[in-house]
C-alpha cells in the first residue's frame, strides 16, 4: 500500500511556528522590589509617621537578629541558626520583604536540618539583602532629600 500523497497546499499554507520568547530564549527579568510599600502602607493605614515607626522597629529588630545569625553560622549551631532566622521570617514576611524572606528560610531550613553547608554564602547574601532593604525604604521614607543632603 502507497501513503498517500503530500498535500502541497497543506505543507505551504502553514506558517512555520517560530519559538515563543519563553521557549528560546530566558524571559526579561521582572524586577522584583525589595520591599511590598503597598502592604506597609496597608499596615499603616498610609500614616507617614506609623510608617516610621514601624520601620525603625522593624530595622532596630531585625539587626539585632542578623547579628545573632551571624553569630550561630560562624559556631555553627544549627538550633540557634533555625530559631532566629524563623524569628526573623515573621516579622519579615508580614512586612512584605519579598526577597529577604527567601533567605531566612533557607537558613531556618538548614538550622533545622542540622546542616548548615551553605549557611554562611546565604547569610552573606541575607545581609546584603538587609542593607538594599534600608537603602529603599530610607528612599520611600525621605523621597525630597537630595543624596547629598542625606551625608551633610
Amino acid at each position: 500500500m502507497k501513503p498517500p500523497p503530500i498535500n502541497n497546499d497543506e505543507t505551504t499554507s502553514a506558517a512555520p511556528t517560530a519559538p515563543s520568547p519563553k521557549a528560546g530564549a530566558p524571559a526579561p527579568a521582572v524586577e522584583v522590589l525589595p520591599v511590598e510599600m503597598d502592604r506597609l502602607n496597608d499596615l499603616t493605614d498610609g500614616n507617614a509617621d506609623s510608617l516610621r515607626e514601624l520601620v525603625d522597629l522593624f530595622f532596630k529588630q531585625t539587626t539585632q537578629q542578623l547579628a545573632q545569625l551571624e553569630a550561630a553560622v560562624r559556631a555553627n549551631k544549627a538550633e540557634e541558626v533555625r530559631r532566629v532566622a524563623h524569628s526573623c521570617v515573621g516579622a519579615s514576611a508580614t512586612l512584605g520583604m519579598t526577597r529577604f524572606v527567601p533567605l531566612l528560610r533557607e537558613l531556618e531550613k538548614q538550622g533545622a536540618s542540622g546542616t548548615l553547608t551553605t549557611a554562611a554564602q546565604v547569610y552573606e547574601e541575607a545581609a546584603r539583602e538587609f542593607k538594599l532593604i534600608q537603602n529603599f525604604l530610607a528612599a520611600q521614607l525621605n523621597p525630597a532629600t537630595p543624596p547629598d543632603a542625606a551625608h551633610s
